[in-house]
């Protein structure tokens, strides 16, 4: 049997390791959505780093996020290496004791999309949930198949494939998980409101994800490092800077920052945001949506002009970040001091941007799923 499509779905997860988990705790029994483990996972907060292929990427910490995420919504994961010699067996053994596993893979392998093995390959992750009487062959949910127009599916793969797409290991500077089943139990102490928070515990971990912004250089400069990994790229040959261009498009539109901002727009309202924080949010996915459209020009056209352009989306990004962050915090002193109108803490200015409000470091300074 060769590995193939069951079912095609048009819903697609924002990423594939915080969808897979969400699949997973629906199979357990207890629902919890994607938004809700971002919420409760810092999922929200961006670093840059390197890829797998050495190209410039804007990305969560996605293994991080996702088992914070998983482990606050009041279950417990479990990490077991994979054995590569007996692998059907031991599969068979998870599956009996957790229903399904989350596993890493190098999409080389994944035999069963055309945008698999037609691309370069990338880490990604899916859920196996069923697996063969003879071991022959698994079923698989791919939450995030990034193809033209991006898709979920239902999929058969071969036990020599998926052995051979967790054993071919590739990392980056943000994952480094390849060689693990994970599966996750329910702690059985479900939390409030079927599993979603309710305004006051979601605007806390707004909160929280604020105060991390501000208290990890790793978040708070990622768009000034990202934007040094990019232009160093874009020095490179002809090819590289293409690629490079290409990576932003994706990592900007595609994959992470816009669909992210998408994602963050919900829980914002549902967390009682501030107009002025949801303001601030429209404006760092519209700059955000913006440096995808260069992006492709600069691939295109390797102009020092359109570069110019990215330089000062960059610096603009960058500013619109560090007071979106200050106005959720501020949203949450604001509650807690109601019913008074909102007002942001200079004091927290100083410790943060050392900056008054609104005053924003000039521009130029300084993919994966």
């Amino acid at each position: 049997m060769n590995s193939h499509i069951i079912e095609r779905y048009e819903q697609t997860a924002v990423n594939c390791l915080t969808g897979s988990y969400s699949v997973l705790a629906g199979i357990a029994g207890r629902p919890v959505e994607e938004r809700a483990v971002f919420e409760r996972g810092d999922g929200y907060l961006f670093q840059a780093g390197l890829d797998e292929s050495g190209y410039p990427e804007y990305i969560f910490p996605v293994e991080e996020a996702g088992a914070l995420g998983i482990t606050r919504s009041a279950f417990t994961v479990h990490k077991e290496p994979v054995d590569f010699d007996a692998t059907g067996p031991q599969l068979a053994a998870l599956l009996k004791r957790y229903r399904a596993v989350i596993v890493w893979v190098n999409t080389a392998h994944l035999n069963y999309a055309d945008v698999y093995r037609d691309n370069a390959p990338y880490l990604h992750a899916v859920v196996v949930d069923r697996i063969a009487d003879d071991h022959s062959h698994v079923e698989v949910q791919d939450s995030l198949v990034v193809d033209l127009k991006p898709f979920s599916c239902r999929a058969v793969v071969t036990l020599d494939d998926l052995v051979r797409s967790a054993a071919d290991r590739i990392r980056s500077e943000a994952h480094d998980a390849m060689g693990f089943f994970y599966a996750i139990s329910d702690d059985a102490t479900a939390l409030p409101g079927g599993g979603r928070p309710d305004e006051a515990a979601l605007s806390g971990a707004l909160t929280r994800q604020a105060e991390r912004f501000f208290a990890e250089d790793r978040f708070r400069e990622a768009i000034r490092r990202y934007q040094a990994l990019c232009e160093e790229c874009f020095a490179g040959s002809p090819e590289r800077a293409a690629r490079g261009a290409r990576r932003l498009f994706h990592h900007a539109s595609v994959l992470y920052a816009v669909p992210s901002l998408k994602l963050m727009a919900d829980s914002l309202r549902a967390a009682g945001a501030s107009a002025d924080s949801l303001a601030l949010h429209a404006e760092a996915t519209r700059h955000w949506e913006a440096m995808g459209v260069l992006a492709l020009r600069h691939e295109a056209t390797s102009s020092p002009a359109v570069l110019h352009r990215m330089t000062q989306r960059f610096g603009l990004l960058d500013e619109v970040t560090v007071r979106l962050w200050e106005s959720v915090a501020a949203d949450s002193g604001a509650r807690d001091d109601a019913p008074g109108p909102p007002t942001r803490s200079a004091g927290h200015r100083t410790a943060t941007t050392g900056t008054p409000q609104g005053a924003g470091l000039p521009p130029g300074q300084g993919l994966r799923q």
